[in-house]
């Protein structure tokens, strides 16, 4: 929860009343998307993403809700996935997107990884004034959702998730063994999770040069920065330009 002061409350009056607003909500999510979207392109370095990116542009322009936009985005996370799958080995193959649980090794990564991203958003937005569970892309009708941590993770997780999942392939630092199955479920086995942790860790501290800033800012520096564009909104009515990677 933010700081209960006046500069919070300021803040929270704000984000309730923009979210409240459909519009405002939906000028918010549809870059947030778009955002996303090129990441995952970004990630994966493909042009066989190409297409189904300029399809995605074209589908958020005309749509009216959020309804639509995760219609769209929904679309082009399948054909992301299914790029994905041709650059992994037959055994690390998403195969569709699953969760709760995963039903394989790479949906195992891949929700581990992304579990990891929301931890460190959800970190990152505990340091302002905002209020983690109300957000403009996901849903809030489940209360123990923290809706705002799901928004601002989504440009960040390809970064840790699908590229991480991709290098791993590449290097072959990942094994069968990293892995556990039962029926209809899969999970990192203990090693696996060392292992992934270890790669995720590494990852986060990394540093690239901001060009704002005029320094070296490490991936959680990243993070906070972005959970800033959103208190800035707030309070300045800034416009919220997503997260995409620019090196």
């Amino acid at each position: 929860m933010p700081a209960e002061d006046m500069s919070s409350a300021q803040v929270v009056r704000a984000q309730v009343t923009l979210t409240a607003d459909p519009e405002q909500r939906t000028s918010i999510a549809r870059p947030l998307i778009a955002a996303t979207a090129a990441n995952i392109r970004w990630a994966l370095d493909t042009d066989l993403l190409d297409g189904p990116l300029a399809s995605l542009e074209r589908q958020l322009h005309a749509a009216g809700d959020r309804d639509a936009l995760m219609g769209a985005e929904g679309t082009f996370r399948r054909s992301a996935w299914s790029v994905l799958d041709t650059i992994l080995p037959a055994w690390l193959r998403l195969d569709g997107r699953t969760r709760r649980p995963p039903s394989n090794a790479g949906n195992a990564f891949i929700s581990y990884a992304n579990s990891v991203v929301y931890a460190r958003v959800l970190t990152a937005l505990r340091t302002t004034p905002l209020h983690p569970a109300i957000g403009f892309l996901h849903a809030d009708t489940d209360r123990r959702r923290n809706t705002l941590a799901l928004d601002l993770a989504e440009p960040f997780k390809p970064l840790f998730a699908e590229r991480l999942l991709r290098r791993a392939a590449a290097q072959k630092t990942l094994r069968e063994s990293d892995f556990e199955a039962d029926v209809g479920a899969a999970s990192l086995s203990r090693d696996g999770r060392k292992k992934v942790s270890a790669m995720m860790r590494e990852e986060l501290s990394a540093t690239v040069y901001h060009r704002t800033l005029r320094r070296k800012v490490s991936y959680k520096e990243l993070i906070h920065l972005e959970a800033l564009k959103l208190v800035r909104l707030c309070l300045e009515g800034t416009s919220y330009t997503p997260f995409r990677p620019w090196w």
